[in-house]
C-alpha cells in the first residue's frame, strides 16, 4: 500500500512539472536566431559569420541535429555551446557537436566534478573538455559579444547568456506564463529561494532585453 501511495505521489509530481512545462516550437525567430524544441525543453541557435553558437544543447544527440537540420543549419557549422547549467536536458545533445568549444559557468564545476551533488545521491556530468567563464565575462562570437550573467539558484552556478545587450537566454532560471515572469519550479530548483531572489536582482536586464528565451517555457519578445 505504501509503495503504491508513494507511485501515485511520484506519478503527480510528474504530471506537475510536464504540465507546466511549454516550450517553443523549432522555428526561425530573427534572422540569425533560432529555436530548436527537444520535446520538452529548448535550445537556441544564434548563427553568424563566427558559425553557429548554441546555448545549451537539448536532450540528445538524435533531437538536437534533426531540429537544427530542419532550420536548415548544419550541425558541423556548430563552433561553440554555451551551456546554462549541466542538468542532462540541457547537455544530453553535446555528442552531436564533437568538434565546439563547450562553456560553463566557474560556479557551475561545482556540479560536475563531485563537489556537489543534483539532488541526494544524483551527480551531474560532463564527459568532454569544456572552458569556464566568470561572472561578466564576455566572449566575442563574430561580430557579437556573449556575456556570461551568473544565476545562481536552480544550480549554484546557473547562467544566463546576454547576446549582444539585446537577447538573454536564462535557461531553467525562470519560467514565462502569460508573458510573466517567475522563478523556475520550486521542485527542481537546488535553492528555490536563491532562484526567486535571482529573478527579481535580475529584472531590469530582462526588461531591456528584446527577447526573453528560456529553457522549458519557451520565448517572449518585447511589444
Amino acid at each position: 500500500m505504501l509503495e503504491y501511495a508513494l507511485l501515485i505521489v511520484l506519478l503527480a509530481i510528474l504530471v506537475f512539472i510536464f504540465t507546466s512545462f511549454h516550450p517553443a516550437r523549432t522555428a526561425k525567430i530573427t534572422d540569425n536566431l533560432y529555436a530548436v524544441n527537444c520535446t520538452f525543453v529548448n535550445f537556441y541557435a544564434y548563427r553568424n559569420e563566427g558559425g553557429i553558437a548554441l546555448f545549451d544543447a537539448g536532450i540528445n544527440p538524435g533531437l538536437a541535429r534533426r531540429g537544427l537540420k530542419k532550420l536548415g543549419l548544419s550541425p558541423d557549422e556548430v563552433t561553440r555551446v554555451f551551456l546554462t547549467h549541466t542538468d542532462y536536458d540541457h547537455t544530453g545533445g553535446l555528442p552531436a557537436f564533437p568538434n565546439a568549444e563547450v562553456f560553463i559557468s566557474e560556479a557551475e564545476e561545482q556540479m560536475i566534478n563531485g563537489e556537489t551533488a543534483r539532488r541526494g545521491f544524483m551527480r551531474n556530468s560532463l564527459k568532454r573538455p569544456y572552458k569556464t567563464l566568470r561572472d561578466g565575462e564576455t566572449v566575442q562570437h563574430g561580430d557579437a559579444s556573449v556575456k556570461l550573467i551568473l544565476a545562481p539558484g536552480h544550480t549554484p552556478g546557473s547562467a544566463c547568456y546576454l547576446i549582444d545587450g539585446r537577447i538573454i537566454v536564462t535557461g531553467d532560471l525562470l519560467r514565462i506564463t502569460r508573458g510573466n515572469i517567475k522563478p523556475f519550479l520550486w521542485l527542481m530548483n537546488k535553492d528555490h529561494k536563491r532562484d526567486a531572489q535571482t529573478v527579481e536582482a535580475m529584472r531590469s536586464d530582462l526588461g531591456r532585453a528584446e527577447y526573453i528565451l528560456s529553457g522549458h517555457t519557451g520565448l517572449h519578445t518585447k511589444g
